[in-house]
């Protein structure tokens, strides 16, 4: 395998990790009349991941060859950047076991397998307090019954997204706002310890327009009770985007989104302290910092 840092293109910040396994191709005989153009590579923008984070990937094939990823035994699909070049993400979840984990690369029609490697590290994130209202934590049966089945609601959207994707370039901020509740915290609420806080939260004025991140389907329109009215668009490809305590809702169940189509405005619906944007972002099902998947897609310009 032989691994080079940089490329022309990538942001200077970015180390890019890119494995060739020349060696490794040279095993596997090529079928009659198939030409490559170019020695097939994989290009990392990391060659490790914190748990929550993002690694961007841009695949770069021979001619007549598609590429097929998979990560954490889940396959990855990826869109097309450009002639002969794939793009897509591998996200570790927040609660991630820290540890090394194979990419596997197959090329189609010949059947070929490269591989890979990339790090899954812990990550602290600290711990958040927040004072509530006491019937927005300690809930009733009658309320209890109703997260309940809200939360089944949201898991059946998220455990079956779109396989083929809708998203096509760089995914953009939903709206401008201050970061205020970040990525990944620990929450303490009312003095008890609660889940991490899966997304992010966005302080903005009520009313604001808030828009889709990408081209997808929306997938889930509710009013829940602690997201409160809530939009869940897929994007296809295993990515999922989800904009939580709106005002109100601008799209209805199924309905195709373009990227910066507005969906919603701002607002404080739910358990919620203020007017806010809460922003979530799923990757092939791993909990992921939505801010991330913003940044980088821009390798994708």
């Amino acid at each position: 395998m032989i691994a080079r840092l940089g490329r022309r293109g990538w942001s200077p910040k970015a180390a890019v990790m890119v494995f060739s396994l020349w060696a490794a191709v040279s095993l596997f005989p090529l079928p009659a009349g198939c030409v490559w153009g170019a020695e097939p590579e994989i290009h990392f923008s990391s060659a490790q991941l914190a748990q929550g984070d993002l690694v961007f990937l841009r695949v770069v094939a021979g001619n007549r060859e598609t590429p097929r990823i998979s990560w954490m035994e889940k396959n990855v699909p990826l869109v097309t950047c450009s002639d002969g070049v794939w793009c897509g993400f591998l996200g570790a979840d927040l609660k991630a076991a820290p540890k090394t984990i194979p990419v596997r690369l197959t090329w189609s029609p010949s059947g070929r397998v490269q591989s890979a490697e990339l790090k899954v590290r812990a990550k602290s994130y600290g711990e958040r307090r927040m004072t509530l209202p006491k019937d927005k934590v300690d809930l009733d049966a009658q309320a209890l019954e109703r997260v309940r089945r809200e939360s089944e609601a949201m898991k059946r959207v998220l455990d079956h997204p779109l396989p083929e994707p809708l998203w096509r370039g760089p995914f953009l901020a939903p709206l401008k706002g201050e970061l205020t509740g970040p990525f990944g915290r620990g929450n303490i609420i009312n003095g008890q310890a609660r889940s991490p806080h899966s997304g992010v939260d966005l302080k903005a004025e009520a009313g604001r327009p808030v828009e889709a991140m990408n081209n997808g389907r929306v997938a889930l329109v509710a009013d829940h009770f602690f997201s409160g009215f809530s939009v869940v668009v897929d994007h296809g490809g295993g990515i999922q985007s989800m904009y939580f305590h709106l005002e109100k809702i601008l799209v209805k169940d199924g309905q195709p989104v373009k990227k910066g189509d507005v969906i919603g405005r701002v607002g404080s619906t739910g358990r919620s302290t203020g007017p806010h944007l809460h922003l979530g972002v799923r990757v092939n099902g791993a909990r992921v910092d939505p801010l991330r998947l913003i940044e980088l897609s821009r390798g994708m310009e």
